[in-house]
């Protein structure tokens, strides 16, 4: 067993359907359901992801089951942060957080939805949180030129949105979003 101090940079699609999260060097290490099930009263996450779903409409009154996305952007602020922790918990083995986090984001978001979701990652212990829009994202994550002064369209599917965005010289020329 080799011991590293060196925690990885991890990228994050915090996504309506699905959160996956990829680890530098690895891959994807998590691809498991945006599901939250909390205790009500407390607020204390019981289960999420895959363990989450299985709970949906087999709870009694005090343990609620929600997905804490709606359209790519958070809903409910306390509970994503709780997922989000326990995601990158439950795929760090060591005892320090992750220090640098990439996590994708709509298009279209508001400056006010890309703070919920960069101080969620902080409060999870990221020292260094950085998004970037989806379709640049997936472009990236397909291998295509970005810089390249040629425009290429893209079309990132998701559970809660689709977007489309013309992607030429490391920026987005256009894009739009269907919810």
């Amino acid at each position: 067993m080799t011991f590293s101090i060196v925690t990885p940079d991890l990228a994050i699609d915090l996504g309506t359907a699905n959160t996956l999260i990829a680890m530098k060097g690895k891959g994807i290490a998590l691809n498991e359901p945006s599901i939250v099930a909390f205790d009500r009263n407390t607020k204390k996450i019981v289960a999420l992801g895959h363990a989450a779903r299985e709970m949906l409409g087999r709870t009694h009154q005090d343990i609620r089951t929600i997905r804490p996305m709606k359209d790519g952007v958070i809903a409910d602020f306390e509970i994503a942060e709780g997922m989000l922790r326990e995601f990158i918990k439950k795929i760090n083995a060591g005892w320090l957080p992750a220090r640098r986090i990439v996590i994708s984001v709509p298009s279209g978001v508001t400056e006010v939805e890309k703070r919920a979701v960069r101080d969620s990652a902080e409060h999870a212990g990221a020292k260094e949180v950085h998004l970037i829009a989806e379709p640049m994202a997936a472009a990236i994550g397909i291998g295509l030129d970005v810089d390249a002064p040629v425009g290429n369209m893209v079309v990132n599917i998701g559970g809660g949105t689709t977007e489309f965005a013309v992607i030429a010289m490391s920026g987005i020329v256009s894009s739009s979003s269907l919810v």
